[in-house]
């Protein structure tokens, strides 16, 4: 009986961790029989469009830590879109899925012009003008005709160079891709 006590104190603390920032989230912590573990599933309409990374991420940024480190040790995470199933989660692609392909990724960004075009739509502080997520980025996929196939491909790039944001891609990422593909421009 102490398991579902500390699973309710728990999911009321994440609840009230997230519930600014994702209004509407529900958070259900409970044993999972698919991985016999502890599990923890945060599900929010407003994770719809996003890869699994950019979720993980957001949440990232709203729990501290040591909740993470101290109580959420050995918690199998989900963060699932409204009506989306566990196994529609899991088939999406990840960072790693896309690593072979990054010089592929690259080339089409420089090809594009697509740094040029994300550093003028951003304004000249693209820092103080992030609004922490790849709004930008992802007009600038749209302007620059990217399939959806190839902008998901270089927002994974951009997460294995752990870039989650406009400002990133173009602080960050941009650097790292041209010094990681020297040759490929």
């Amino acid at each position: 009986m102490a398991g579902k006590n500390n699973d309710n104190d728990l999911q009321q603390e994440l609840a009230a961790l997230v519930e600014t920032k994702f209004p509407g989230m529900t958070v259900d912590v409970g044993h999972s029989a698919r991985w016999d573990r502890p599990c923890v599933t945060f599900s929010w309409d407003g994770f719809a469009n996003l890869l699994p990374e950019e979720r993980y991420h957001r949440l990232a940024t709203v729990i501290p830590e040591r909740v993470r480190t101290e109580r959420l040790q050995g918690y199998v995470w989900l963060e699932l879109a409204a009506d989306e199933s566990v196994d529609d989660f899991l088939k999406q692609p990840r960072s790693e899925d896309v690593a072979s392909k990054q010089r592929a990724v690259y080339r089409k960004l420089i090809d594009t012009g697509f740094f040029d075009a994300l550093s003028k739509a951003a304004g000249p502080s693209p820092d103080t003008s992030c609004r922490g997520d790849f709004r930008v980025t992802n007009d600038t996929f749209a302007n620059k005709k990217f399939s959806g196939k190839a902008a998901r491909e270089a927002k994974l790039v951009f997460i294995l160079h752990g870039v989650y944001c406009d400002c990133q891609v173009l602080l960050t990422a941009q650097t790292a891709l041209a010094e990681a593909n020297i040759g490929a421009a």
